[in-house]
């Protein structure tokens, strides 16, 4: 996504650790080119991550918020034009997805300090959080993968700028062997242009402690 408005495609990625990285692009489009990339930062700080299990070790700065393996989406959560960053990890707390809120501009993004999403009944592992109109009702709603196969659909019946979520619905999804991967990460679009949005979904899996092994899958909406 173009994250400092220049007109070009970046890379903004999360990481296990929790942290969350700018990749400007200094080349094109075309042949787009990555400098080195650089944190972004959360009320003037690096956004860090932390895990419970390593007790004793608490950073300085460390939130509540915090987690680790932070897989994130870059999105306009409270409808105000600036893209924010929905964070879904795991975390020592009980929110498991967050949201940095866009405070800056367009061209210089800065982010607030995170608060979380509620979402009614959440217990997923490791999940990463999607926003889209999945029920094409003029409303964004929020869409999860897990580290699981399962993926789940949050039903949005609030309004853009101040969402509120029903009860999650797991999303029926059937590919041969897909029920035996994990770790799934996913985007939303529509890939054979047809006006429906559809999933597409990478995972890894293993069978009979065989090598890891990964597939990308197209699930095309009915």
């Amino acid at each position: 996504m173009d994250f400092n408005a220049d007109g070009k495609k970046d890379l903004v990625s999360g990481d296990t650790k929790g942290q969350v990285w700018f990749f400007e692009n200094v080349g094109t489009d075309e042949t787009p080119v990555l400098a080195e990339g650089v944190r972004i930062e959360s009320d003037g700080k690096p956004i860090i991550g932390f895990n419970s299990a390593y007790r004793g070790n608490k950073p300085a700065d460390y939130d509540e918020m915090m987690g680790i393996y932070s897989k994130l989406d870059m999105a306009d959560y409270d409808d105000d034009g600036l893209f924010d960053i929905l964070i879904g990890h795991t975390s020592p707390a009980k929110h498991l997805i967050v949201v940095y809120k866009n405070i800056g501009t367009k061209g210089e993004p800065k982010f607030a300090k995170p608060v979380p999403i509620e979402l009614p009944e959440s217990k997923m592992s490791r999940p990463s959080p999607f926003l889209v109109d999945w029920d094409k009702d003029g409303v964004n709603d929020l869409v999860c993968g897990t580290d699981r196969p399962q993926i789940y659909f949050f039903r949005n019946k609030g309004t853009n700028k101040e969402p509120e979520y029903e009860t999650g619905k797991e999303i029926k999804l059937v590919g041969f062997q897909y029920d035996k991967g994990y770790r799934c990460r996913f985007d939303v679009n529509d890939w054979n242009n047809d006006g429906k949005v559809d999933l597409l979904v990478g995972n890894a899996y293993r069978i009979n402690n065989n090598p890891t092994y990964g597939n990308v899958w197209v699930f095309l909406a009915k």
